[in-house]
């Protein structure tokens, strides 16, 4: 299982939307942090809030001019370059006969975006985010629900992730689990 962004997916060359969301479409971060983040994102992640509704509810306080669709395709595009060697490994992976899913925080509307628009979906046997299973890394919750969803024992599970909490929460659930630093092959990992 790995983790999606800062292991598989990174923000495009010129940075992270919310780094440069204040120059191109003149919504504040500070108030994208109070009105939208702080109080709802947790809500969010966990599917108990849709982000689509909520963003349209903040969006009025932010930017007038905005709908709801262009800040999302803004936020989903900018934060959408895969690496293609880590997409790679885990291609040849796959073709040596094992199962590669994802086990990422995410709401439904970017988990499809990464499935479908990035394609990542014909590449992995699936993915288990965060709104799906009602709890976000490294909530315990999350890893026990992930492991029922596919049926293994924690022990045949590996997991990569590039947050040192995540990681440590895994192997507390009885994963096997690493740390992800960018150049490090899956493969290296393995081993």
């Amino acid at each position: 299982m790995l983790d999606v962004d800062g292991v598989l997916v990174h923000p495009r060359q010129g940075g992270s939307w919310a780094g440069t969301i204040a120059q191109d479409l003149r919504i504040d971060p500070e108030a994208l942090q109070r009105l939208f983040f702080r109080p709802h994102w947790s809500a969010i992640l966990t599917g108990r809030e849709a982000l689509d509704t909520v963003l349209a509810r903040c969006l009025p306080a932010l930017h007038r001019d905005l709908t709801v669709a262009e800040v999302l395709d803004y936020w989903f595009s900018r934060d959408a370059a895969v690496d293609t060697a880590v997409l790679a490994e885990v291609d040849a992976l796959r073709a040596a006969g094992w199962r590669v899913l994802l086990a990422t925080n995410q709401e439904p509307l970017r988990a499809r975006y990464l499935m479908e628009e990035l394609a990542l979906g014909s590449h992995l046997d699936g993915m288990l985010f965060s709104a799906a299973l009602g709890a976000a890394k490294p909530n315990a919750a999350f890893f026990a629900r992930a492991q029922a969803a596919i049926a293994l024992p924690g022990a045949e599970i590996m997991f990569v992730d590039d947050t040192p909490a995540n990681v440590k929460a895994a192997q507390a659930a009885g994963w096997q689990a690493r740390i992800w630093t960018p150049g490090t092959g899956l493969r290296a990992l393995l081993r």
